[in-house]
């Protein structure tokens, strides 16, 4: 079976690692991510490095120029992105975590909702097979529903196209969407409430690298990022770091994500691409007016703030929706606890529902 041109990979560990990337297309890349960045930043728009990056590269993808990130670039910015979002677990709101446990609890309940209506809206408005729609359907795990869905004789490709478009098309709107909901009452983030000095930074560095080689041999899903960020978590609950990434820093891991996911759309027909864009818009809003309802509903029951609840529940990027949480004041630890449940049920729940829907996409199908 074809391999899709470009499978995103989270670790040093993917099949990625062992492709050479040539330099001329990881340069145009970031040269194309670092001018749409400049632009947003001077529009004074939100996440600027993230967005500017994501939507230039994407746009030159699709105009037939050749850009590639590789994965062992990923790696670095996810260990990065994970120390930054993990900066925000400080001893004085531990005590939250037990507060979050009902509106994770939730998320049992929202996953295969949201998963389900999604399935239905792939199978009735793109045509695709009833295995494909599965995979491409499911709320999260890039990644891992890429290589679930090889294993299981889906089109690869088209999984991988249908989530980049997820991840690009609710990333780019989640923003906009909750500045204008409003964003009263949000838990007020605060990460990286004081500069971080040289020493704290290499304490940083060394012990979210080594936190995401561990969640990688664990084989944990998003290991990169999650593995950083409990390290990150670990040493600033501990004292040993109070500060958090450096804004230099933080903007060239953003220009690098958001050059990364622009650049999946290469070597991809425009026609093909474009009709996928059509279809993902309509199962962004789709997941948007779910993902709302049951922050209507978590919000009701707990108290918490409706905008965080919607961040921490909407099925974008989980490093990129921590990134989000962070433009808009809303605490990242709190938005990266949900998005971490809410993959841990998708890679659970996809291969043990898969048998059952086998059986019924196949007798609908007939």
């Amino acid at each position: 079976m074809k391999k899709p041109a470009s499978i995103p990979s989270d670790t040093p560990l993917a099949g990625t690692r062992l492709r050479r990337v040539p330099g001329r297309r990881l340069t145009a890349a970031l040269l194309i991510g670092l001018a749409g960045g400049a632009l947003f930043t001077a529009l004074g728009l939100p996440l600027a490095w993230l967005l500017g990056a994501m939507f230039a590269t994407t746009l030159a993808s699709l105009s037939g120029l050749s850009l590639e990130v590789p994965g062992w670039l990923r790696w670095p910015v996810m260990v990065v992105l994970g120390v930054l979002i993990g900066a925000a677990f400080t001893p004085d709101r531990l005590g939250n975590l037990l507060l979050w446990i009902p509106s994770a609890a939730l998320l049992l309940l929202y996953v295969p909702t949201v998963g389900f209506a999604c399935l239905l809206y792939l199978r009735r408005t793109a045509g695709l097979t009833p295995v494909t729609a599965y995979f491409a359907a499911a709320p999260g795990g890039l990644s891992q529903m890429v290589l679930m869905a090889e294993d299981s004789g889906a089109d690869v490709r088209t999984v991988a196209l249908v989530h980049s478009v997820r991840v690009l098309l609710i990333v780019s709107a989640a923003p906009f969407l909750v500045t204008l909901a409003g964003n009263g009452g949000a838990i007020p983030g605060g990460a990286g409430a004081r500069p971080v000095d040289w020493s704290e930074l290499a304490l940083l560095g060394l012990t979210g690298a080594a936190g995401a080689w561990i969640a990688a041999r664990l084989r944990l899903p998003a290991a990169a990022f999650f593995g950083s960020l409990l390290a990150s978590a670990a040493v600033h609950l501990s004292g040993f770091a109070q500060g958090s990434v450096p804004g230099p820093l933080l903007a060239a891991a953003q220009l690098a994500l958001g050059a990364s996911v622009g650049s999946r759309f290469g070597g991809m027909r425009a026609a093909t691409v474009g009709r996928y864009i059509l279809a993902g818009c309509g199962l962004t809003l789709l997941m948007f007016a779910v993902t709302f309802v049951f922050a209507a509903l978590a919000h009701l029951l707990t108290g918490l703030s409706f905008v965080a609840l919607a961040l921490a529940y909407v099925p974008g990027g989980v490093t990129e929706m921590g990134l989000v949480a962070l433009a808009l004041g809303v605490d990242p630890a709190f938005v990266a606890t949900h998005h971490l449940v809410r993959i841990l049920i998708v890679v659970t729940l996809v291969p043990l529902l898969l048998p059952l829907w086998r059986r019924t996409g196949r007798d609908r199908s007939e």
